[in-house]
């Protein structure tokens, strides 16, 4: 796992089964904005741990937006992301699928399963940092994002303690 910007208010995940892309993908994030950090992992089966902040993911806060690959080995993509959007504690998390495929059946699949953007990885450095622009802009200049579930829940906890404390 690997750590980037550590001073941010935007964390996200990215899962990515290739070591050479997901650098390339941190080192375009980190060029267009400093407020980003990117956790890395590298299969399905991580991603879901870590969301779940397990073994030895405990402890680490919650994301903000998941970046998924779709085709690794084990647990991939396309299941990765039906168990996201199946659990209620991360079914309203963002998850933008950022693949090498264009086949227009797996941008439709991805979709109907919950993805909530679908990018085809660029075939040149140039391109991820202008891919990498257009999602840092939308997802944290434009889009107004759901409260996370830890968030959701402690608030939930104050009000019945309120309630009870009265």
């Amino acid at each position: 796992m690997n750590l980037t910007n550590q001073e941010c208010r935007f964390d996200i995940l990215l899962v990515d089964d290739s070591p050479a892309d997901a650098k390339i993908f941190q080192e375009s994030l980190a060029e267009v904005s400093a407020r980003v950090r990117v956790y890395w992992v590298g299969t399905g089966e991580e991603a879901l741990e870590f969301l779940h902040q397990q073994g030895r993911f405990r402890g680490m806060g919650p994301v903000k937006m998941v970046l998924l690959d779709l085709n690794m080995p084990g647990l991939d993509g396309t299941e990765t992301l039906r168990r996201i959007k199946m659990n209620p504690a991360l079914s309203r998390l963002p998850v933008v699928v950022f693949s090498s495929s264009r086949a227009s059946q797996e941008v439709d699949r991805a979709y109907s399963l919950g993805a909530n953007a679908f990018f085809s990885k660029p075939l040149s450095l140039e391109n991820y940092v202008q891919k990498a622009g257009i999602l840092v802009q939308h997802w944290l200049d434009y889009a107004e994002l759901p409260t996370p579930v830890e968030a959701r829940t402690a608030a939930n906890i104050e009000s019945i303690e309120d309630h009870f404390a009265s």
